[in-house]
């Protein structure tokens, strides 16, 4: 499965419990998770780092959003 459809997991995981990006480089996560999915690519440190980012800018937008209409 290439990169992509797993990635708001990947992103998910790690804001909710403080990950750092570079566990992606780590062995035992790396074998977690090819388990069953070797053909899995796995993201860089890098990437993930931006799609963190990505997601936190969609969801501060839409919040503010949301403050905007209650607000009116």
């Amino acid at each position: 499965m290439p990169y992509g459809l797993d990635s708001a997991w990947i992103v998910r995981w790690m804001a909710e419990n403080k990950r750092p990006y570079e566990i992606v480089t780590d062995r035992a996560f790396l074998c977690l998770m090819k388990t069953g999915q070797p053909e899995y690519k796995i993201p860089s440190p890098s990437t993930v780092s931006r799609d963190v980012r990505r997601v936190f800018a969609r969801c501060r937008a839409r919040v503010a959003g949301m403050l905007q209409v209650s607000a009116t």
